[in-house]
């Protein structure tokens, strides 16, 4: 006969599986939402190092949710053309239809906008909340600060410790010892020499700025590599690199005192900086050139006054949507 005290601690032995596992999927979905706050970051850190079974079913879970990558390329294809339905009977008023198209339109843009999202934040050993910045101590001691949804993981082993920006900026105050230290990021590298310094990464291009010490940067493509120093820019992409003025050190990764500073800067470059900060996006349309561009202090934790401003300023026409989505057009006269 079967022993019951053997069958109970199996039974135990997969309820504990199945807890496990559900907590694990818990935390894979809470890590990609756009509302995960810096409190529950802590509590999944500190779920993850307080037992190795954590860190391998999260491993596992994650893992299978890589599958989406499948689901992103779909959002990258151009849409089939609808086939004409002939003598087909409108079962919806067109009234209907109309008070329905931003709702649909709303949900359209929220889930081209989150996809990538999520697919980043499954890559991601760090990541900051949207409209937070985030502070992480590397295990070297290195000091990383993120913005607002941007996201690095780490690959460090005994010759090097490599990080890499998966989205958005990362300010790093760097702790020196024998192995170097590199940033990754849409094909080019950053090397520390006795630094702390900025990368950004916006789609394909990347710029670096120095606060204090120097860096190295190897483009892709290029043979080059120049060293920046304190207050030198520079940006990168797959054509190679691009020195950039100047500006006072204090101004590199303003972002991390909670500023915006815009000096000159084109309008729709304000906006798309503004947006970083908001959950739901902003999406401009038309010609901006010819208004005047955008210079000033604004706050990221109110990036919708500072949309609002602008807006006022340069006399633009906002529309908001469903869900937040801000729509963004010049007035017929600029």
């Amino acid at each position: 006969m079967p022993d019951p005290s053997e069958s109970k601690r199996n039974d135990h032995d997969v309820s504990e599986e199945r807890a496990l596992r559900d907590r694990a999927q818990y935390w894979v979905a809470r890590l990609v939402a756009k509302d995960i706050s810096e409190s529950e970051i802590v509590e999944l850190e500190t779920w993850l190092a307080s037992n190795p079974r954590h860190k391998h079913a999260f491993a596992r879970e994650r893992a299978l949710w890589q599958d989406l990558s499948a689901v992103a390329e779909a959002f990258a294809q151009p849409a089939s053309k609808p086939v004409p339905l002939s003598g087909a009977r409108r079962f919806f008023p067109r009234r209907r239809i109309m008070q329905a198209a931003p709702v649909a339109l709303a949900a359209s843009f929220a889930a081209v906008f989150f996809m990538p999202s999520i697919l980043i934040g499954l890559r991601a050993d760090y990541q900051a909340p949207v409209g937070a910045v985030r502070s992480v101590a590397l295990p070297d001691g290195t000091t990383v600060s993120l913005d607002s949804g941007s996201a690095i993981s780490m690959a460090f082993d005994g010759d090097r410790r490599v990080v890499h920006l998966l989205a958005g900026r990362a300010w790093f105050d760097v702790r020196h010892e024998s192995r170097p230290f590199l940033v990754e990021a849409a094909g080019g590298q950053t090397r520390d020499i006795g630094t702390a310094f900025e990368v950004r990464r916006e789609s394909h291009i990347v710029e670096v700025g120095v606060t204090h010490g120097a860096v190295r940067i190897h483009a892709p493509n290029d043979t080059d590599s120049p060293i920046l120093r304190a207050g030198d820019r520079a940006s990168y992409d797959a054509k190679g690199f691009v020195r950039l003025s100047s500006q006072p050190a204090a101004y590199v990764a303003a972002w991390r005192k909670g500023e915006l500073l815009f000096d000159k800067v084109p309008i729709e470059t304000a906006l798309a900086e503004i947006a970083r900060y908001r959950h739901a996006p902003v999406w401009t349309f038309g010609d901006f050139g010819k208004a005047p561009p955008v210079s000033g202090l604004f706050l990221s934790a109110r990036p919708d006054e500072a949309l609002e401003t602008i807006v006022r300023m340069r006399g633009l026409r906002m529309t908001t949507l469903p869900g937040g989505i801000r729509i963004i057009q010049p007035n017929r006269g600029i």
